[in-house]
């Protein structure tokens, strides 16, 4: 984009002209992501119309990432989470708790291994463990690196006819109010079913895009939970998984003592933090939903609500959200 279409893309008055180039950006990828899915057989999705979560009215959906405030979740709080909707981010698969939909960013590979394919089908391996089979989750890509089908987690055969991949497309502006404009946008936009329907919109983060997923298909509360953006270890690099999964923690090991690479804004907008306090404020002002977060340890309890876990089975005192 020329320097002088960007100063004039920025100003907060031409959120329409901004949509219009992030539409033709989502409308690009979404052909390349047609393309991929003719060649690979995989459904693309229908971010509205595709049964990937179920619609029960009431129901809350968790996003699980994999921050190491996991590893506090009780069994009653994991319950709890199961009588709700769920997706698991990316390596979620290395957790007990089999979530209702597993979402993969097929881009997200360490290109320092040598042979990524036989990497990912070992990291696959896990997917044949019997509590996931017997779940039959929902399995959703994200259009892999150069429509690189190496570069996906491969899955039983059994789980795929659950699966569907999708495309992606970040915003324009950088700058924090003109963002808020194009946030309030594109809300109005999925709920008008008028954006390109295979595309999610993106800040570079796999949890901006399910909760734009969510937003769609139909759910006003979304619990973030395991995203704590921090510099803390992931939670499979507690003991328990570097004792059961020796050889696969070491394939993708999560560096310690760094921030969380999406909390940069290096190649997106906003830092993640910022961009999901920022998404919050906008769902809230516009009635679209709330975001609210699982953890005191995550980054995001500054900005956004904590989620009020109900009490154990026996307390009379059951509550579901804070207010």
């Amino acid at each position: 984009m020329g320097s002088l279409l960007k100063k004039l893309v920025e100003r907060r008055q031409l959120a329409s002209a901004r949509y219009f180039l992030w539409a033709r950006n989502a409308r690009r990828d979404a052909k390349a992501t047609r393309e991929f899915s003719r060649q690979s057989g995989i459904p693309l999705v229908d971010i509205w119309e595709s049964p990937i979560l179920q619609k029960f009215s009431g129901k809350m959906l968790f996003i699980l990432g994999s921050g190491s405030s996991v590893n506090d979740l009780t069994a009653s709080q994991f319950a709890h989470i199961a009588n709700n909707q769920s997706i698991g981010v990316n390596f979620w698969y290395f957790h007990d708790f089999v979530p209702n939909v597993f979402s993969f960013d097929g881009g997200k590979v360490d290109t320092g291994h040598q042979d990524i394919s036989r990497t990912l089908r070992r990291m696959g391996q896990l997917f044949d463990r019997k509590s996931i089979i017997d779940s039959r989750p929902k399995i959703l890509y994200l259009r892999p690196l150069n429509s690189d089908s190496k570069f996906l987690v491969p899955v039983p055969t059994s789980l795929k006819s659950e699966r569907w991949v999708s495309a992606r497309a970040n915003f324009i502006s950088r700058d924090r109010l003109v963002l808020k404009s194009d946030l309030r946008l594109i809300l109005k936009k999925i709920a008008g079913h008028s954006t390109p329907s295979a595309v999610l919109p993106d800040n570079g983060s796999s949890v901006v895009r399910m909760i734009f997923l969510g937003l769609a298909q139909g759910y006003k509360d979304i619990v973030l939970t395991g995203v704590d953006l921090d510099n803390r270890p992931h939670f499979w690099a507690s003991e328990k998984y570097v004792r059961r999964y020796k050889d696969y923690v070491e394939l993708f090991a999560a560096p310690s003592g760094e921030m969380h690479e999406t909390t940069q804004a290096t190649d997106r907008p906003l830092g993640n933090v910022e961009f999901l306090a920022l998404l919050a404020n906008v769902m809230a002002e516009e009635g679209a939903g709330r975001l609210w977060v699982s953890s005191a340890e995550s980054r995001l309890s500054a900005f956004l609500p904590q989620y009020l876990w109900p009490r154990p089975a026996g307390d009379s005192a059951v509550s579901k959200e804070s207010v």
